[in-house]
C-alpha cells in the first residue's frame, strides 16, 4: 500500500519531466522569442572605395540611395575590395581569393554577409556559408566580409540599428536644370564632416 501511494506521488513529477519545455503552458499570452526580423536588417551596395587624409573607407549605400554608412578599413582590405568592384586580379591569389577558393572545393557557399553592432568605434559582422543543406554564421572583419560578398556576388546586410547610429541620410537630388554636386568632392565632405571615425 505504501508502495503505490508513492508510486501516486511521483506521477505528477514524471509526467511534468517528460514533457519538453518548449510544449508547456504559455501563461498571459507569452510567445516563444522569435528569430530576428528582416526588417532589423537593411539591405546595401558597396557605392566605391576612396581614401582620404592617409586613410580608406568603403561607402555602402541602401539599395534607394537614401543613406549611406562609411566603414574606414585598412589598406590591404580597400586594395582587396577596390579590385574585386572593378573585376582585376593579381596574377597569384591574394588572402581573399585564397578564401573564395577554400570555401569552393570544401563545398560551402557564401549566402550572404552582415553588419551586426558598433562597439567602441569598431564594426560587428557576421558572414554566412552554406554547407551540407546547413547555414552557418562565422564571426568576421566587416572589410573582409565586404570583400568576399563582391567576389561571390552575396547580398550585405547592416542593423538597422548600425544604420541610425552610424550612417548618414543623403540630401534630396537637386530640381531639374539646377547644377549636380560633384559625386567626389560629396563624399569628400562626408567624410570630412565625420565627428568620430568607425574603424574595424
Amino acid at each position: 500500500m505504501r508502495r503505490m501511494s508513492l508510486v501516486a506521488a511521483a506521477l505528477p513529477l514524471i509526467v511534468l519531466l517528460a514533457v519538453p519545455a518548449s510544449a508547456g503552458p504559455q501563461q498571459g499570452g507569452e510567445k516563444a522569442p522569435l528569430k530576428l526580423p528582416t526588417k532589423c536588417f537593411v539591405e546595401m551596395t558597396v557605392a566605391g572605395v576612396m581614401g582620404y587624409r592617409g586613410s580608406q573607407a568603403v561607402v555602402l549605400k541602401t539599395l534607394s540611395e537614401d543613406y549611406t554608412l562609411e566603414i574606414w578599413v585598412g589598406p590591404t582590405e580597400a586594395l582587396a575590395i577596390d579590385l574585386r568592384l572593378n573585376r582585376r586580379r593579381f596574377q597569384r591569389p591574394l588572402t581573399h581569393d585564397l578564401l573564395d577558393t577554400i570555401m569552393r572545393e570544401l563545398g560551402g557557399k557564401l549566402v550572404k554577409i552582415q553588419v551586426d553592432d558598433l562597439k567602441d568605434n569598431t564594426f560587428v559582422g557576421t558572414v554566412f556559408v552554406k554547407h551540407n543543406q546547413k547555414v552557418i554564421p562565422i564571426d568576421a572583419r566587416p572589410s573582409d566580409s565586404i570583400a568576399l560578398a563582391i567576389g561571390n556576388r552575396a547580398p550585405i546586410f547592416v542593423a538597422q540599428k548600425v544604420l541610425e547610429r552610424a550612417g548618414r541620410k543623403e540630401t534630396k537630388q537637386p530640381a531639374q536644370g539646377q547644377e549636380t554636386q560633384d559625386p567626389e568632392k560629396l563624399l569628400k565632405d562626408i567624410l570630412d564632416s565625420e565627428r568620430e571615425e568607425h574603424t574595424l
